[in-house]
């Protein structure tokens, strides 16, 4: 049997190893890494469905005395996320770099986030999850530290900040589990048939410590404060990595510990409470920002809370609307941060107040950041809004009609985002000038953007079908 999973995780060190030896073809190599790792998940996912099996597992030893072995594994978690990852890199890779600056730093960044993320995704033992969360985190510290903008040093070292605090919350958390598992073993199949088995205080510290490192990560309010200044001031595949994928890390956590470990049941209303807040509070955030890359990065705040609501119904539809709405937001948000970019290469402006009538200029662009608005509020034919529908038809089954309550956040949010971008992008009477054009990768980069949401919006029952088991 071919070795599947361990050669999705470890495929992109062949190519960060190529790119050692090659300084001259860093992005063809990075793409090259991109379109292997989308054929790849492609193949497994193809698996998968004419097998019907969505529980693969790959074992290969490691330090077997104490527990932790390589154990690869999938969900249906894994595999819609895998998926999602591997289009978000493939965009990033065609079109994320528009100005050609440093791009071979930029290149190998993309492929050792890719490396984080497959491993992080295919994880089925807490020794490798916590392994590639790091490696995950690293790669965007340096797209923002080294291939920034004006303010990337502050943005880089807060960014880590509240990453090293996160990690030290999950690497205790995993610690506990390893300790209080009768066996000692840090393989999460095993560990979530012995939590109900834990004392109701270990298991209550291991869920709130692993409950705040993924909440830094999502993020939720009041740990969200990093998010607008990282996601700003990254490169353009930096942001598209780190709101489309790296805040997902957090929400695959969340998805893990909310259908495993029976004493979340008892914080479950509370954080719907908190994620409300929190969705609100960025939805009024969004509208004192002029910066587009920061209004861009406040809707990531808004989407991932009301994710996070719908996690915490702890139901079957609520889980499986959080998952879909993990990979339209991912999707969404990476072309709304690709046409970012691309505002900023070709009018040298980033202030929504002087971006006025540029559709003239930058159709594509412009055109394509109004289907990212009407994405990540749920517009009939897009993946967000089969992620709408199932998050809220869950929130209701839970809370009754508070569970409709977060809706009026993405209300808010795409209200005020509609009226900016037609009285600016669209204007009739001032035209902003064009200094730069962008080119064919970057228009190709938002076609596999756009193909994506609309596959999953009018193909849903592609996924679906996959939903009877969420972890």
């Amino acid at each position: 049997m071919i070795p599947i999973l361990l050669i999705i995780v470890l495929f992109p060190a062949i190519f960060l190893g190529a790119m050692l030896l090659s300084r001259k073809h860093g992005r063809a190599i990075a793409l090259a890494s991109a379109v292997v790792g989308l054929a790849l998940v492609l193949f497994l996912f193809f698996t998968v469905v004419t097998t019907g099996n969505t529980a693969i597992t790959e074992t290969y030893g490691y330090i077997s005395s104490l527990g932790i072995n390589f154990d690869l594994r999938t969900t249906t978690a894994s595999l819609v996320l895998l998926l999602m990852s591997s289009v978000i890199i493939l965009a990033a890779a065609l079109g994320g770099n528009v100005s050609r600056e440093r791009e071979w730093v930029a290149s190998m960044l993309l492929i050792l986030f890719q490396l984080g993320a497959n491993g992080l995704f295919l994880s089925g033992n807490f020794f490798l999850f916590f392994i590639f969360w790091d490696i995950g985190v690293i790669a965007p510290f340096f797209m923002i530290n080294v291939l920034g903008s004006a303010n990337r040093k502050t943005a880089s070292y807060k960014f880590i900040v509240y990453e090293i605090f996160a990690s030290a919350l999950l690497l205790f958390g995993i610690l506990l589990i390893y300790s209080y598992t009768p066996t000692h073993t840090l393989n999460m199949a095993q560990a979530a048939m012995a939590y109900s088995s834990m004392p109701a205080g270990i298991q209550q510290s291991i869920f709130l410590l692993l409950f705040v490192a993924f909440m830094i990560n999502m993020p939720i309010f009041p740990l969200h404060s990093w998010l607008p200044d990282a996601h700003s001031e990254a490169s353009t595949q930096g942001s598209m990595v780190l709101s489309g994928i790296l805040t997902k890390f957090g929400g695959f956590g969340m998805l893990l510990i909310f259908t495993t470990m029976p004493i979340a049941h008892s914080y479950s209303t509370y954080i719907a409470a908190l994620s409300a807040v929190s969705a609100f509070y960025a939805a009024f955030l969004i509208m004192r920002q002029s910066d587009i890359k920061r209004i861009v990065a406040h809707t990531t705040i808004v989407e991932m809370s009301v994710i996070m609501f719908a996690i915490s119904t702890m139901t079957a539809l609520g889980s499986a609307g959080a998952l879909y709405g993990m990979l339209a937001h991912g999707i969404s948000v990476a072309m709304m941060f690709l046409a970012a970019g691309a505002i900023e290469h070709t009018f040298r402006e980033r202030n929504i107040g002087n971006l006025r009538g540029i559709s003239d200029a930058a159709k594509a662009t412009s055109y394509i950041f109004l289907l990212g608005i009407f994405a990540i509020t749920g517009l009939p034919l897009t993946a967000g809004f089969i992620a709408d529908i199932l998050m809220f038809l869950g929130a209701l089954s839970a809370f009754g009609l508070y569970g409709i309550v977060p809706l009026f956040s993405l209300v808010l949010m795409g209200a005020f985002m509609y009226f900016v971008i037609n009285k600016s992008f669209f204007a009739n009477k001032e035209r902003t000038a064009a200094e730069d054009h962008i080119d064919i990768t970057q228009k190709a980069g938002y076609s596999i953007l756009a193909l994506a949401l609309f596959i999953f919006g009018i193909l849903p029952f592609i996924l679906l079908g996959l939903f009877n088991v969420i972890i």
